[in-house]
């Protein structure tokens, strides 16, 4: 049996906090410390690579637990990446969720119904299962913590929506901007008392306005734009339909601006349009010109067949640039029309070459061959065994320093430094020893992983005779940061998250078939 006492219990340290000026305050730092801090004082091994961290995340909203990496650690727990006995070390409970108290409770319980110690930092307590169920003030005080920490939020909420609605009434009646926050073609002057106009792109807009009205479509017009090489507005690397599509149907090109309320409604946040500021911006499109493009838009025919799902929506790169690869539509609106991923660069005539890939060919080698994945897995003891080899290693040059010490001694003699490094280093040696046998018995207890658990669920669903395809793309984006579809030798290259190791190729057909 395997003697594990000398391995110190697993610790992960979760940090959050809801706003991006707490990260440039004490917050991050603060928390971090007494992470760091609590783990060295209790003999806890502080994990440095998996930290969980929510910065700028809600607690309020329970964003952090249903998208942010308070969830992904709940995940890690169920599928056994983290063991339980582990810690989670956190400022206060209300770092982990600040929902009504009913619910923020039941948050900390599903974490210790996992087997993991909940830690609070500012007082040293410390949550178990047991502890919820055997110790009534423990219970009591999670639910205080919960209640105060709700209604501050609540409270604060209800301030930020007052102050926000005076600024938008003060907005309207001065004329003044609300925030920094304004279309590409303008910038905020330097007094932040209004906008001004940047000459080069407000020519594009009204370039692309007297395009439509010329019966150009959004696709041409930015086709155009890339050819000719005029930069893009933000962060884009090229024009692309949607932006021209959006550009063309905001009322900022004529002076308006519709700020929006936040509400939760059935526990999501909505947008809800105010009133309309005429005048907040300055026009640069005269107001016939924007009505006559949106009457335009209004009478052109919308298509009424249902979006076929796309299983590497989101996933899919061109295999010469790494862009996105989109889907397409050959010979649409007629019954032989055939589905295609094509370079999204490539598209939109941003260079690249415009190579077509038959959907059918692609999707049936995903279906057909997907346990194939299960074989180009990365390992689930990859952590470990990296650990094993670094102990390995380091037993190794205890050993050759115990061989040196002991030549040593018998050629001095009786030598008290010489001896207590002996002796030191034996007792390093057996520690390590222990260690190894610890780290061996772990490796050997390691069978799955919550990849290997993804793994199968996709299996089954690309199996499932009435397979979904949009819940098949939405298990490989847990799995793959990226599928390049490699026209050139009609292979797929899965790329997995978090791997060292990222490529597993299955072929979907021929570039002749495809």
């Amino acid at each position: 049996m395997n003697d594990l006492t000398t391995i110190k219990p697993k610790a992960y340290s979760y940090i959050r906090f809801s706003t991006p000026e707490q990260e440039r305050g004490d917050s991050l730092r603060r928390q971090t410390e007494a992470a760091v801090r609590y783990a060295a004082l209790h003999r806890l091994d502080l994990d440095d690579k998996l930290t969980f961290r929510d910065l700028g995340v809600s607690a309020f909203t329970g964003a952090n637990e249903e998208t942010g990496r308070l969830g992904e650690f709940l995940e890690a727990v169920h599928h056994g990446d983290i063991q339980r006995g582990s810690y989670l070390l956190v400022e206060s409970l209300d770092r982990l969720s600040r929902q009504k108290p009913r619910r923020a409770v039941k948050v900390l319980e599903r974490i210790c119904e996992a087997g993991i110690t909940v830690v609070t930092l500012d007082d040293g307590r410390e949550y178990t299962e047991e502890t919820l169920d055997e110790d009534p003030l423990a219970l009591m005080v999670a639910l205080l913590v919960a209640s105060r920490a709700h209604e501050e939020s609540a409270k604060k909420g209800r301030r930020v929506g007052a102050a926000w609605a005076n600024k938008r009434d003060k907005a309207k009646a001065d004329n003044k901007p609300l925030t920094a926050l304004c279309p590409g073609w303008l910038r905020l002057n330097a007094d932040r008392s209004g906008f001004d106009v940047i000459p080069e792109r407000a020519d594009i807009v009204r370039r692309i306005f007297t395009q439509t009205l010329d019966g150009i479509g959004q696709h041409g017009i930015a086709q155009r734009l890339n050819r000719e090489g005029v930069p893009v507005f933000g962060r884009g690397q090229m024009w692309q339909r949607s932006y021209i599509n959006k550009m063309l149907a905001d009322h900022a090109v004529i002076g308006n601006f519709t700020p929006h309320r936040a509400e939760r409604i059935n526990g999501k946040k909505v947008r809800i349009p105010t009133d309309i500021i005429e005048g907040y911006f300055p026009a640069i499109i005269e107001r016939e010109a924007f009505e006559r493009v949106t009457s335009m838009i209004r009478a052109r025919p919308t298509s009424t067949r249902a979006p076929v799902a796309n299983i590497l929506a989101g996933l899919a790169r061109c295999p010469l640039c790494d862009t996105t690869m989109t889907r397409v539509n050959k010979g649409s609106g007629t019954k032989q029309g055939k589905p295609y991923l094509v370079c999204s660069r490539a598209k939109v005539g941003a260079g690249c070459d415009y190579k077509q890939v038959r959907m059918e060919n692609v999707e049936h080698a995903i279906v057909h061959h997907v346990e194939e994945l299960l074989g180009g897995l990365p390992s689930p003891t990859e952590g470990l065994q990296a650990k094993w080899e670094e102990l390995i290693v380091h037993h190794d040059v205890i050993l050759e320093e115990i061989e040196r010490l002991v030549e040593a001694v018998a050629r001095a003699g009786h030598s008290k430094a010489l001896l207590d490094r002996l002796r030191k280093m034996e007792h390093e040696r057996d520690e390590i020893t222990k260690r190894l046998e610890g780290v061996e018995g772990l490796i050997a207890d390691s069978l799955t992983n919550r990849v290997q658990n993804t793994v199968r669920e996709l299996v089954g669903k690309a199996q499932d005779e009435e397979r979904d395809a949009a819940k098949i793309n939405g298990t490989m984006r847990q799995l793959f940061s990226k599928v390049v579809v490699d026209y050139r030798d009609g292979q797929l290259w899965f790329h997995w998250k978090h791997a060292e190791r990222e490529q597993t190729g299955i072929v979907y057909g021929t570039p002749q078939e495809a």
